[in-house]
C-alpha cells in the first residue's frame, strides 16, 4: 500500500504555512526538523523541514536561480549534478516520511523545482503524491512582501506569476486541490473536508474542532492596482484560478503572454543579473567552507574566552 504525500505549493506569503499548519492539527505528518515560530513573520510557525530548505536551495544555486528570482525559468529544465541530487532527496523522503501513511511536505521554494520532485517522487514507489496549490490575491502578497522585504510591486507580481504558473502546470496531472486563502481563513473546517475527499482519508472534526487558521491571520489588505500590462496579468490569472471551473485555453494565453512579457526584459539586464547570482553562489560556498574548516573549528575555544573577557568589563 502506498503512502500518501500531500505536497503543498504556492507563493511565499499566500498561505502555505497556514495550511501547513491545518494539515499537522489533523494528523498529516510534516516532518522532522521544522523551523521554529517567527515573531512578525510566521508567529505560529513555518512547518518548514529545514532539510527540505536547505536541499532546495542547494538546486536553486546550482540553477543560478534564488526564491527571489523574478527571471527564473518556469519551463521543463534540468539541473546540473541531478544525480547527486536526487540521491539526496532519496534520502530525505527515506529518513523523514519512509514510515508515514500520510505526510506532507511544504516549502514553497518546491513550487519552482516540482520538475524535479516530481521525478523523485515517481521513482518512490511506496509514495503516491497529492498537490495542494494554495491561491492569494497576488496584491495581498505584495503588501506582505513589502512589509517584510521591502519589494516592488514588479517583483512581487513577477514573483507571484512565476510560482503560480510553475506551481499549476507541473501539477495539472496528478491528484491536486487549490486552496483559496480567503476560503482556508473563513472556512477551514471546509478546506479540511477537500483535503479528506483529496486523499481518502476522514477527519473526526467534531470529535477535534479545528483551531489553528483563524481570521487574525489575514494581515494585508492590498486592493488591486491594475495600471500595467503586468498587474493586468497577474489578476487575471488570480481570477481565472479562483473559479470553481477554470478555463484553461484562458489560462494558457496569461501564461503565453507572461512568457512574452519575460522574455522581453533586457538581455543586458539578465546578463548582469545571472552573473551576480553566480557570484553570490560562489562567495556564500567558500564562507560555508571556511565555517566549516579545521582551522576555523580551532579558533572556536579563543572566541569563547574573548568573549567571556569582554563579558566582564
Amino acid at each position: 500500500m502506498q503512502n500518501k504525500a500531500l505536497i503543498v505549493i504556492g507563493m511565499h506569503r499566500s498561505g502555505t504555512s497556514a495550511l501547513s499548519g491545518l494539515l499537522d492539527e489533523l494528523g498529516i505528518f510534516m516532518g522532522k526538523t521544522l523551523f521554529a515560530a517567527q515573531k512578525g513573520v510566521n508567529e505560529k510557525g513555518f512547518f518548514e523541514n529545514a532539510e527540505l530548505v536547505a536541499l532546495n536551495d542547494l538546486m536553486l544555486d546550482e540553477l543560478a536561480s534564488s526564491w527571489d528570482d523574478p527571471i527564473a525559468d518556469i519551463g521543463d529544465y534540468s539541473i546540473g549534478k541531478e544525480s547527486f541530487f536526487m540521491e539526496k532527496a532519496h534520502s530525505l523522503l527515506k529518513e523523514d516520511y519512509d514510515n508515514q501513511a500520510f505526510w506532507g511536505m511544504k516549502d514553497p521554494r518546491t513550487t519552482l523545482l516540482l520538475p524535479f520532485w516530481k521525478k523523485v517522487l515517481k521513482e518512490n514507489e511506496k509514495v503516491l503524491p497529492h498537490y495542494i496549490l494554495m491561491l492569494r490575491s497576488p496584491f495581498e502578497v505584495f503588501g506582505s512582501l513589502k512589509k517584510r522585504d521591502d519589494f516592488s510591486l514588479e517583483k512581487s507580481l513577477m514573483l507571484w506569476m512565476n510560482y503560480t504558473l510553475s506551481g499549476y502546470y507541473h501539477s495539472m496531472h496528478a491528484p491536486r486541490l487549490i486552496v483559496h486563502y480567503d476560503k482556508l481563513l473563513s472556512s477551514p473546517e471546509s478546506v479540511a473536508k477537500n483535503i479528506a475527499a483529496l486523499i481518502d482519508k476522514p477527519f473526526d472534526i467534531a470529535a477535534s474542532p479545528l483551531s489553528f487558521v483563524d481570521k487574525k491571520m489575514r494581515n494585508q489588505r492590498t486592493e488591486p492596482t491594475l495600471e500595467t500590462p503586468l498587474a493586468v496579468m497577474a489578476q487575471s490569472l488570480y481570477e481565472q484560478l479562483s473559479k470553481d471551473k477554470v478555463d484553461e485555453a484562458e489560462v494558457d494565453k496569461i501564461r503565453n503572454d507572461y512568457l512574452s512579457y519575460q522574455s522581453s526584459l533586457s538581455s543586458v539586464l539578465k546578463e548582469h543579473l545571472l552573473a551576480v547570482k553566480k557570484e553570490e553562489v560562489f562567495y556564500r560556498k567558500l564562507f560555508v567552507d571556511a565555517y566549516n574548516s579545521f582551522w576555523w573549528k580551532c579558533s572556536w575555544p579563543i572566541k569563547k574566552v574573548e568573549e567571556l573577557i569582554r563579558g566582564k568589563k
